[in-house]
């Protein structure tokens, strides 16, 4: 999984037509603060989104940046348990709820740096302090006559953690104005014991 969304990356990279090369911006010093909305398409928390901010300095063909961010994300786990049914089983719905809190450090590499286009390659470490409200037990009790749980009690556990891993990205930076860029981004986060994320999203840069 972790390598389908490396080779994504990749590919998009080089599918940037190599004529935007022909026309290199100047090699100037310059900090931006950007920010940003994903979704994440992975499946370690069923989905979700992030908000998250950056600052950032590029200069030639390198720079780095720091960012913060806030995930979170709703879904539906179903637990399938056996009753006395014409199909053995029903599904009891429970609600779970992830949130986390998301910084990175990183570098970036600019293969692409015109006066109306930029690529920036970015990698560095990432790390995560995550709360999940999720399914613990359930107590039930079913009726055959009435074809109903007569009793149903849901325990739902808190899990609090800390992650700490890696991330690699590709931001397509346009830019049509002095002062602002909008760019559009694809992050992967590997966190240790947290899972892997997915995020794909864009947002505004204003140049400092």
């Amino acid at each position: 999984m972790k390598k389908k969304y490396v080779a994504i990356i990749i590919s998009i990279l080089f599918n940037i037509p190599l004529s935007a090369l022909t026309n290199q911006a100047n090699d100037t010093s310059m900090i931006d603060f950007s920010l940003y909305y994903f979704v994440d398409l992975s499946d370690t928390y069923g989905g979700g989104e992030i908000f998250s901010g950056e600052i950032g300095f590029s200069r030639s063909w390198y720079g780095a940046c720091l960012g913060y961010g806030h995930f979170q994300s709703q879904s539906t786990f179903i637990l399938k348990v056996p009753v006395e049914n014409p199909d053995g089983q029903i599904g009891i719905p429970f609600d779970e709820m992830a949130i986390m809190k998301n910084s990175s450090l990183s570098l970036k590499i600019l293969p692409i740096r015109t006066s109306w286009i930029n690529a920036e390659l970015i990698f560095g470490i990432a790390f995560a302090k995550a709360e999940w409200s999720c399914y613990k037990s359930v107590d039930y009790s079913y009726s055959i006559v009435e074809n109903r749980f007569t009793q149903l009690i849901r325990d739902y556990q808190l899990i609090k953690s800390k992650h700490f891993g890696y991330q690699v990205g590709l931001n397509i930076v346009l830019c049509p104005l002095k002062f602002a860029d909008f760019k559009l981004s694809a992050r992967m986060q590997d966190l240790n014991r947290g899972g892997t994320f997915f995020f794909v999203g864009g947002g505004i840069s204003l140049k400092i």
